[in-house]
């Protein structure tokens, strides 16, 4: 069986017509990880290494101000 491609319209069109309780269940499905590539994936680990620095000059920035 294969796996058609569904448009964002034709899925907001079919989660606005469930009842309560099928999109309950709709949205319990997990949702499998998306392989990300080139430079999404180069932009990911920038956003990684920008938090951890920034992390640490809040941290270095605190540790002044206490001291």
């Amino acid at each position: 069986m294969s796996q058609e491609h569904v448009s964002d319209a034709d899925a907001g069109f079919v989660l606005s017509t469930l009842e309560h309780d099928q999109l309950v269940a709709a949205k319990r499905e997990p949702v499998p990880r998306r392989k990300l590539k080139g430079i999404a994936l180069v932009l990911a680990w920038a956003l990684r290494i920008y938090l951890v620095f920034m992390f640490v000059v809040v941290c270095w920035q605190a540790w002044l101000a206490v001291k």
